[in-house]
């Protein structure tokens, strides 16, 4: 069989080509967690960076204000959060003696003693000079490293972010030019694009509204009720709410419902039933302005319509104990691209064609057509992939 250079040297490109991937991977891998945090940003600032359009601002101009405006505090608030859910959770360990109680049960089932005192003191006395300055090194290393590693995230980030927002455009129309003959990839950019950004953008901000408005509603009750009946811990018990909001209707109730079961019991406890008013007033305020209007409103605007809410709370719950905090919104943005990827490019792959653009349910099985929607027919041909250029 005579060798054909053409083809090997077809092969040792593709094969050069191969490991550009795979180091490609490898590096998106090891920065995977702000890969995923900038799709998100980046869904996130979109909105108010078209909105930025109609006052003709440039498109560069466009995107650094989004992040300024948006972005950056965005992330500010974020951290607060964490914060004020670390520093809570610190004061409740604290009021309540955890730590001493795990202490105590610990050194009970450790044997002291067992223990050479004589060696002991030998060993503490011998290492008490080289440990406190070995300490104080490390620990300023392990605070410049994490400084320093936190600068080079939060810059690639906004820079991820950036670039999404400037050059996005011009990558889709890039992909739909040279890849897409048919059309079925730009119907698939299609459904999942706003089904991300509804999700992405609509349940994360449910969440973050209802922990702000639980903030505010727990505090203002504070300052006004008798301490007995005050909500403990108010800034975690928000941040809870606002955890709880990712679980339609009955999440929330999660929350404050036991919380006001806990001061309705303190006031009984306490000999003082009068209170119950304020209880009363907890209950009407934090199910009208935390739940009620949050979860009525908000989410009617921002949640998506093809994505099953029943299998966006397990990702949003699968999600962080799989891949860690950044799972909160990686496994939600694979779902979202397995379901749309099985209804717009499963049907392609396997007939070769593609389905109408809707959510298929039981109720689309009982006409006189009993074949699944995306085998009864087609899309009218003729049609063919427009590129879009505007952001």
């Amino acid at each position: 069989m005579e060798y054909d250079r053409g083809v090997g040297r077809r092969i040792g490109l593709g094969l050069v080509v191969f490991g550009l991937f795979l180091i490609a991977a490898y590096v998106i891998e090891a920065f995977i967690a702000v890969v995923v945090f900038a799709v998100f940003l980046y869904y996130s600032v979109r909105p108010i960076h078209r909105f930025l359009r109609r006052f003709g601002i440039p498109q560069r101009l466009r995107a650094l204000l989004a992040i300024l405006l948006f972005g950056i505090p965005f992330l500010i608030l974020l951290v607060y959060t964490v914060a004020i859910i670390v520093i809570e959770v610190q004061a409740l360990v604290e009021a309540y003696d955890i730590q001493d109680q795990v202490l105590s049960q610990g050194l009970e089932e450790f044997d002291i003693a067992a223990l050479d005192l004589d060696t002991l003191q030998e060993a503490i006395a011998g290492a008490g000079a080289q440990g406190s300055i070995f300490a104080a090194l490390f620990s300023l290393s392990g605070a410049l490293s994490v400084v320093s590693s936190a600068i080079v995230q939060l810059l690639i980030l906004v820079v991820l972010t950036y670039y999404m927002l400037v050059d996005g455009p011009r990558l889709r129309a890039w992909v739909l030019t040279n890849f897409d003959d048919t059309g079925i990839i730009r119907e698939f950019f299609d459904e999942a694009d706003p089904e991300l950004s509804m999700t992405l953008f609509g349940n994360i901000v449910n969440v973050f509204v209802t922990a702000i408005v639980g903030v505010i509603v727990f505090f203002t009750y504070n300052f006004f009720v008798p301490e007995t009946v005050q909500v403990p811990f108010p800034g975690l018990f928000a941040a809870l709410a606002g955890i709880g909001s990712l679980i339609p209707v009955i999440g929330i109730k999660l929350v404050y419902i036991p919380v006001g079961i806990g001061l309705a019991a303190a006031a009984f406890a306490a000999g003082q039933t009068g209170l119950l008013i304020y209880v009363g007033a907890f209950f009407l305020a934090a199910g009208v302005f935390v739940d009620f209007i949050p979860d009525f409103f908000i989410r009617a605007l921002i949640s998506g319509d093809n994505t099953h809410t029943g299998l966006l709370l397990v990702s949003y719950i699968v999600g962080p104990t799989v891949f860690g905090f950044y799972g909160l919104f990686f496994l939600p943005i694979l779902l979202i691209l397995l379901i749309n990827a099985t209804h717009v490019l499963l049907p392609y792959v396997l007939w070769g064609e593609d389905t109408p653009a809707h959510q298929t349910t039981l109720g689309d099985f009982g006409g006189p057509d009993q074949r699944p929607p995306s085998m009864a027919g087609s899309r009218t041909e003729g049609t063919s992939p427009v590129v879009e250029t505007e952001d």
